[in-house]
């Protein structure tokens, strides 16, 4: 369980990277960003992935910090 949590707050893992550019953007934890993004995502799925889909288009690419 713990290397799954800590897989989660790697920003590295990516799949768009919009959790990731958000919780960079606004300083929020990676982990905490995506848990979030997640439940949104499982409580209303079309307009969950909706939403996270047309950040992916609209947010600008995500560079991982040096």
């Amino acid at each position: 369980m713990a290397d799954f949590i800590n897989r989660l707050k790697d920003p590295s893992s990516l799949v768009c990277g919009v959790t990731a550019a958000m919780a960079d953007k606004f300083d929020w934890s990676c982990l905490w960003t995506r848990v979030v993004c997640a439940l949104a995502v499982f409580c209303n799925p079309a307009m969950g992935l909706m939403i996270y889909f047309v950040l992916a288009l609209v947010l600008p690419k995500w560079e991982k910090p040096c």
